[in-house]
């Protein structure tokens, strides 16, 4: 797919797909290293000293912490060189139209208890007090088309359902009534008209705008490791949760990084540090 191609379907459709991001060798790498983290993270979250969630926890935030590595930082590196790469960052770049800027990385992955299917949600929802004001968001697209969610499947996966086009207008009353009447009752129904289940090997990639509607399925008996990659555009920053990260204030964080990847990582250091020192003291 050209580039234009590309951007044209992000434009029109709200989502892409790229078949072997990453190659093999390089897959296999980063499922190891997220199973470990995974597996620390659920003893001790070092962003809370505590366990960072029970049986029925289906995501985690923030692989790339300090805490998860010691002294051995080969894996670090080598995630954060997944993160920065040359082809990632073109890709985020003709998605976005402009150039990407770091914020986050997550691990998706089944439960251990209580099999199911997620929330049809528009993450627009999270940000409004009103339907009105969610409305608005969406018709104008504030704050969307400028930041993307690309989820890479370490393991085979078809786990991420979306609606094609759904990002460029609001609910339909089917759609309305699934997603959010009647308190949200009806919200994991199968019958979401449109709905797409994205089939994804081992390396492959779904990129989509989160203000469409999107949901995730986590059950059990099926593995899923789903490593997600979140960008904005670098004119358009934002500063929450997913981008607070001090430890990258830590002394040494950045060495061994290649030539790509530092630079990468120190625009974002520099963009949210005043953000991280205030909120420390």
């Amino acid at each position: 797919m050209t580039d234009n191609n590309l951007q044209t379907q992000w434009a029109e459709e709200g989502y892409v797909v790229v078949r072997g991001l990453f190659d093999p060798n390089r897959t296999a790498r980063l499922r190891d290293i997220c199973f470990d983290v995974l597996k620390q993270w659920r003893v001790c979250n070092p962003e809370k000293g505590a366990p960072g969630g029970g049986p029925e926890a289906t995501v985690m935030r923030h692989l790339n912490h300090s805490g998860y590595f010691g002294d051995d930082r080969v894996d670090l590196i080598e995630l954060m060189h997944a993160v920065a790469d040359v082809n990632v960052l073109d890709l985020v770049r003709t998605i976005l139209q402009g150039d990407p800027l770091f914020r986050c990385t997550s691990l998706f992955f089944n439960p251990q208890e209580n099999s199911r299917d997620g929330n049809w949600h528009r993450d627009t929802q999270f940000r409004s007090e009103t339907d009105d004001e969610e409305r608005k968001k969406v018709l104008s697209r504030q704050g969307f088309g400028t930041s993307v969610q690309l989820q890479v499947a370490l393991v085979e996966s078809d786990d991420v359902e979306f609606v094609p086009r759904s990002h460029l207008r609001w609910d339909t009353d089917e759609e309305y009534y699934i997603r959010k009447a009647e308190g949200g009752k009806n919200n994991k129904s199968d019958a979401m008209p449109n709905a797409m289940r994205l089939a994804l090997e081992p390396g492959d990639a779904v990129g989509f705008n989160p203000a469409g509607l999107h949901r995730g399925r986590y059950h059990t008996d099926r593995l899923r490791h789903t490593l997600m990659l979140t960008y904005t555009r670098v004119d358009v920053p934002m500063s929450d949760y997913f981008s607070h990260q001090p430890w990258f204030l830590e002394s040494g964080y950045l060495d061994g990084l290649n030539t790509d990847a530092r630079p990468f990582f120190e625009n974002f250091k520099s963009q949210y540090q005043a953000d991280w020192v205030e909120t420390s003291e």
